[in-house]
């Protein structure tokens, strides 16, 4: 398997797998009644624990920390964190289907696809065709599902 395909499977299939069954067990949890803010600190634990654990798993190189990656980290974090508090209070407070939500907070596809293209030049690498194609698909699933 070319180096390619493996960084789409390990980066993009199985994360993609993973953050569904996320938001599959987020809604199956709400029916607890745990609030938003204990999903958050729970969730929070169990990402350190993560990251501990995947610093003997994974090989890395050197890597090291400086102002400007521990502070776009950190920017990273709050971000998600943020997306995610409001996710999961949607389905604890206002019991929206995830059917519905899902498709329409992975519209970040798009702004993510926007930012590599302008942010990090990844235009130069990328064929324009696929992205245009796809970025459609994802804007029209957002509006076909936000009317179910």
């Amino acid at each position: 398997m070319n180096q390619k395909t493996l960084g789409i499977i390990i980066g993009g299939l199985l994360p993609s797998l993973l953050y569904g069954f996320s938001t599959i067990t987020m809604k199956a949890g709400a029916k607890y009644n745990i609030s938003t803010s204990s999903y958050m600190m729970i969730i929070g634990v169990v990402i350190f624990l993560v990251g501990l654990i995947s610093t003997q798993i994974i090989e890395s190189q050197e890597s090291s920390l400086n102002t400007s990656a521990i502070a776009l980290t950190i920017i990273s974090g709050i971000l998600w964190a943020l997306g995610t508090t409001l996710v999961n209070y949607s389905i604890v407070n206002f019991n929206t289907p995830i059917a519905i939500l899902t498709p329409l907070y992975n519209t970040n596809t798009l702004v993510a696809v926007l930012g590599g293209m302008i942010l990090f030049a990844e235009w130069k690498i990328v064929s324009a065709a696929p992205v245009l194609i796809g970025t459609t698909l994802v804007v029209l699933g957002g509006i076909f599902l936000s009317k179910a």
